[in-house]
Formats: C-alpha cells, structure tokens, sequence
C-alpha cells in the first residue's frame, strides 16, 4: 500500500526518536559503571546522611522556637487562638531559617565525612547479611512450629493452641507470605558481636558528623541511630534504587550542572531502553498503519497504541518501566488460562461465557481438597487440576444442556447462572463438611473467605525457571503452562471434533447440512470451557498466592471477556492468538493505566475508579466495533 508523505516524516521523526532514546540508554549503563558515577552517588550518600543528621537540629530549633512563642504569648496576654497562631508562624519562620542553614554543605565537607560513613557502611552490610540469613532461619523453623500445632489440632490433643496457630496466621498474611512474629528470634554470639562492632563505627561517623554540624548535641546520638543506619544501608541497593533513596532526602541538589544530567540519564537508563522500544514499535506502527489496520482490526490497533502511549507516560512519569513489565507478564500468565475459558464459547456459538464461574467454582472444591488433606508442591498443584477437570465435566455437560434449551438468550442466561452459582455456593462454604484448622473459621463453622497458599503450593509455577533480564522478572513455569493450554486449544481446534464445533458455532445451517450435530457440538464447547475455567482458577490462585472464596469468583468473566475482546474477538469468531494478545494487552493497559493515573493524581487514590473505567470500557468498546455480526 502506498505511503503519504505525512505518514513517512511522522514514521521517520519517531525512529530517530527511538535511536536517541536508546543510544541515551546505553550511554546511561555505561555511566553506571564509571568512577564519576560512584564518586557522585557516594557524595548523594553523605550528603543524605546530613540531612537526616541535620533534621534533628531543625525540628529542636523549631519546636524551641515555638515554646519561646508560647511563652511571648503568655506574657502578652494572647488568647489561646492568637497564642497558637503565633507558635505556627514562629516554628515555620524558624524551620526555613534552619533548612537554609543546613540545607547546603560544600564537597570538602562531604569528602571529610566518607570515610566514617564507608566504615560504618561495611560494618552495617556484613550485620545486615548475618541478619537476613539468621532471621530466615528462624522464620522457616517458626513456621513450621506452627503447622505443627495445627496438625495437633487435627489429631484432637490441643486445640486452645491450635486455634491460636490459626489467628496469627490470618492476621500475619500479606501478599501471599507468612509475616513472621520475631518475639523470640535470639541473634547468634557471631550476629551479637558484629552488633557490637557497630557502635564504635557509628560512634566514629556521629563524630564526624558533629564536627561538620556545631548544633548536633551528644544527646541525640541514641535518637539518629536508626534514621542514620536506614540512610547508610541504602548503599547495597541497586544504582536506581539507591538513587531514589538519596533523592528522596534531597541529595540531588548536591550534583550540578553536567554531573547531574548525566547521573539522572544513569538512573533513567532502563526507562529509556524501554521507552526506546516502545518509540520504535509506535513508528513501525505508523508506517504499516494500513497493513495493521487490516490485519488487526481497529479494536486491537487503538488499544496497541493505548498501551504503548501507556508505556511513553509511565517513562515520563518515573515509573520504574522493567518493574512493571514483570508485573504485566505475571498478570498475563496468572488471568490467561481463565481467558482461555471463553475460547470454546464462542467458538461452539454460545458467544462469551460469562457462567464460566460455574466451572471456577470446581477448580476451588478440588483446590479445597488438596488443601484439606495437607497435600504440598507438584503433587497438591496436579491432584487440584485432574479433580477439577472431574468435577467440571458434568457440570458443564449439564450447564451446556441448559444453555440448549435457551437459544438466543446465551450471555443474558450465562450470567444468570454465573452470579446464581457463586451465590448458591457462598452458601455452601458454610455447610461443607472441611475440617482442616488452616481453612475453617477459627470461632464458628464454614470456611474462611480467603486462604492461603503459601504452605501448599503457591507460586509453584511462578518460580520454575524464573530468571530476571534487564530488570524484568520472567515467571517461565507460568508462562510455558499458559502458552502450552493455548497449544492444546490450538490442537483441539484442528481436531474433527473442534473443526465440527468450529462449524456449528460460525453458522449452524451450514453444519446442520454437512451432518453435524449443532446441540451436541454447543454441549461440548461449553464443556470444555468449563474444564478450562477449573484449571484457569487454580492457576490463578496459586500465583495470587490466596484462593478466594465467596464472591471472589463473581467478577472472573468480565476480566477474561475483556481480554478476549480486547485481542480481536467478537462475540462470533475468536482464536488463540486472541486471547494470547488480548491478555497481554489488557492486564498491560490495565496495570500502567493505574500507575500512571496515581502517578498523575496522587491525591485521588483513583486505583479501583481506574480498574472498573478500563475493564468495563473495553468491554463496551469492543461489543460495538463487532459490527453486529450474527450466525446464520
């Protein structure tokens, strides 16, 4: 097709945009790696160690201040209302007079303090080391204290203690983790003297710091201990992290003229290679736009530039770019299998199955299962999976049987049955006969709304083969599984069966005239669907890291419609490449959408307005780009 000149400058001002953006990445890496740039990052170092010092002066100097107005006040005969007017304006004339006093130390300055502060920071990194090493120890032997009082519980000799085990778990519990209670962690004789070594190398850094600041009295050396060693520790970071760290105490205002661009364009060295790629996919994209507009579709071609614009805002905005590709590709894996769920559907012509949680719901009992018999690793993560599928393939036979006797009203009636189905059994969370203390209530009967899967086989699939690239961090064993049930899809597409369900979904006259069975090719997608959903939500909850019971499952067709939708989808016609793209797009759009929503609003705490705004609205927006499609 033929190219205007307006698209060829367009495509050719952003691929020079991309060549600077990536040379000014490289470059970036390689000033990491100087001795300028160490040399600077050590003076942001201690010149945040000053200001943390200093701080302390400043809030003295200001509270001081603020009595000696007080008393003014008093002695004046202010009222109560004047008198505490008079403290606020005294303690902020007086904290600006001291944050202009400490507020600028020349290089000398900050030269004479380095060796206190390296000194002090070798002391604090191999304590730091021990530490961690000492306290991970003691975390896995308290955890398994604490299965073993459970697994008293069960056998019926303490339960008061089992109970107890129970709470601390539920309160403990932070993103899929046990937070470890180290009232009785008792540090090692070699810990206790490296502890010991520290107070003579802080002694010494206080000293240096007392000699660069008059006004720092011996009284607050117990008080800037731990604000000083929170400072120092922040140099076994990585150079951006670090970084961040010192400019977030105002140690940027150290670095002048070229030192501070170049050591900005060091920090920004991954957000620039990724803003770099991101240019060059968006001027590949204007130059075929006409090629992709045919090939994609309008749909999957706004939201591809959507989310590359996405990429450009969250680089421009600081967001650490790498970090949320990790958390993209995660999501991708963690939600595709359940997107996947909405494949046969549509293709068998029962459009998008939003009763798939009908399917979710037997992923959940035999995930229960597991859980109840204390089963752990591949074993708990495969036995989940088969029962599923055992428990799915009656149900959605059953559910498919339904769906026949409702031609035409397919979505309405799915997700009638999709909310009936998850109410019904919030019902029956409460009567099944579960016993395990680590799934019951720890007062009461029922289950508990969300368990942990920490201790059975949480990220099993996450952390096979995981491997970090430039700051990204790949889950492989939950990409390979997600890439893998696309595969068998795929494979099942092309087999006679899939091929005559194919048939009966894209035009039933059609298949009803080659001989095929339209009611029983409909049964047996929405079957299949339902067995996709029970895998596609034990994946799920072992990557989360909880299972969620209760209303959890409610929402889980919307996000999987989204997903397909948003790759090429219609209610009609759909593929694996859908819901691969789909699901890479959506979770993209959806996780650097709300990065960069708070990044621009702070204050408007806009997460979950955010989350509902592009779920729903790429719902809406694909449904009307289908261009009221119909089966004939």
């Amino acid at each position: 097709m033929k190219k205007s000149r307006k698209q060829i400058f367009v495509a050719a001002f952003l691929l020079l945009l991309a060549v600077v953006l990536a040379v000014a990445g490289v470059w970036g890496y390689a000033i990491r790696g100087s001795r300028d740039a160490s040399g600077n990052l050590l003076l942001m170092r201690n010149y945040a160690v000053l200001l943390t010092a200093s701080g302390a002066i400043v809030d003295e100097v200001t509270l001081q201040a603020k009595l000696d107005a007080r008393t003014y006040g008093r002695a004046n005969g202010f009222s109560r209302n004047q008198i505490s007017e008079y403290m606020d304006e005294q303690g902020e004339i007086a904290r600006a007079a001291a944050l202009e006093k400490y507020g600028r130390y020349d290089r000398q300055v900050l030269m004479d303090l380095s060796g206190a502060v390296e000194t002090f920071g070798q002391s604090l990194s191999g304590y730091t080391a021990l530490e961690t090493q000492e306290k991970a120890a003691y975390a896995e032997t308290w955890l398994a204290r604490q299965e073993a009082l459970q697994a008293e519980a069960v056998a019926g000799q303490e339960t008061a203690r089992a109970e107890e085990a129970t709470v601390s778990e539920d309160a403990l519990m932070q993103q899929g983790e046990a937070r470890v209670d180290y009232t009785d962690f008792v540090p090692s004789a070699e810990l206790k003297l490296l502890e010991e070594q520290l107070t003579p190398a802080y002694d010494a850094m206080f000293d240096v710091l007392a000699g660069a600041l008059p006004d720092l009295r011996p009284e607050m050396r117990d008080e800037l201990r731990e604000p000083l060693l929170d400072t120092v520790q922040g140099g076994n970071n990585a150079f951006a992290r670090e970084y961040d760290q010192y400019a977030a105490r105002g140690a940027e205002s150290i670095l002048e003229g070229g030192d501070a661009l170049r050591m900005k364009i060091a920090r920004q060295a991954d957000n620039l290679v990724f803003l770099a790629v991101g240019v060059l996919i968006l001027a590949l994209t204007v130059f075929y736009y006409r090629q992709l507009k045919a090939s994609l579709g309008m749909p999957r071609l706004v939201i591809s530039l959507f989310f590359l614009i996405l990429c450009v805002l969250a680089a421009l905005y600081s967001i650490n770019v790498p970090s949320m590709i990790s958390t993209i590709l995660w999501r991708t894996g963690m939600y595709g299998v359940l997107a996947l769920a909405m494949l046969p559907g549509i293709q068998s012509g029962i459009s998008l199955n939003m009763g798939m949680t009908v399917g979710i719901i037997a992923g959940l009992i035999s995930t229960l299962i597991a859980l109840e018999m204390n089963m752990v690793g591949w074993g708990a993560f495969f036995f989940s999976a088969f029962v599923g599928i055992a428990l799915a393939l009656p149900i959605g036979w059953l559910y498919g049987k339904l769906l026949n006797r409702l031609k035409g009203s397919e979505m309405t009636v799915s997700t009638y049955v999709g909310f009936s189905f998850v109410s019904l059994f919030s019902i029956a969370w409460m009567l099944l006969p579960f016993r395990n203390p680590k799934l019951t209530w720890a007062l009461g009967s029922g289950l508990r709304v969300m368990h942990n899967m920490g201790d059975s086989f949480g990220r099993i699939l996450d952390n096979f083969l995981a491997f970090d690239l430039l700051g990204v961090h790949v889950p492989t064993g939950l990409l390979l599984f997600f890439l893998l049930a696309c595969g068998l899809m795929w494979l099942f597409s092309r087999s006679r069966p899939g091929i005559a369900m194919n048939a009966a979904g894209a035009s039933q006259r059609f298949a009803e005239a080659a001989g095929v069975n339209v009611n029983r090719m409909r049964v047996v997608g929405t079957t299949v669907s339902t067995v996709i959903a029970a895998v596609g939500i034990i994946v799920y909850s072992q990557s989360f890291g909880f299972m969620q019971l209760y209303n959890g499952p409610k929402q889980m067709g919307f996000v999987a419609a989204s997903a397909i939708l948003i790759g090429g989808a219609t209610v009609t016609r759909a593929k694996v490449s859908h819901v691969i793209i789909g699901t890479f797009l959506f979770q993209g759009v959806l996780a650097l959408g709300i990065q960069v929503a708070n990044a621009a609003i702070p204050e408007g705490g806009l997460s979950e307005v955010m989350r509902i705004l592009i779920s729903n609205g790429i719902i809406l927006y694909a449904l009307t780009q289908s261009g009221g499609e119909g089966r004939g």
